[in-house]
């Protein structure tokens, strides 16, 4: 392991909210994000290694809004819901789904400032 992935294993994340972790870190961003999907390329959301960490730390948060989303759109599940992402294709492995769901959750957040 490198010491810039061992150095983003050990990412400290200071806010008590997923959406208070998004307006201090991407809310000048979240125009680009709604429009062009988080997967572009945005601060603290390009490495997976980062995202992890970010999920790990808000799980529940952004397992919540899942879970409504998948009810409001009429979804048995979220993993029925998450199968229609643009990006479904990142379900290999863990650390790849917690990557699809902390950008699902960014494009959540970027889309309800639009």
């Amino acid at each position: 392991m490198s010491n810039r992935s061992r150095q983003r294993k050990s990412l400290r994340i200071r806010a008590t909210s997923f959406q208070s972790w998004f307006n201090a870190n991407l809310k000048a961003h979240a125009r680009d994000i709604a429009r062009h999907g988080a997967d572009c390329g945005f601060p603290s959301i390009s490495y997976t290694s980062d995202t992890v960490c970010i999920f790990d730390r808000f799980a529940d948060e952004i397992w919540a809004m899942a879970v409504a989303d998948a009810e409001e759109y009429g979804h048995t599940n979220v993993c029925e819901m998450i199968v229609g992402f643009k990006r479904s294709d990142m379900l290999a492995d863990y650390d790849s789904f917690k990557n699809l769901m902390v950008w699902y959750a960014c494009e959540k957040l970027a889309g309800e400032r639009e």
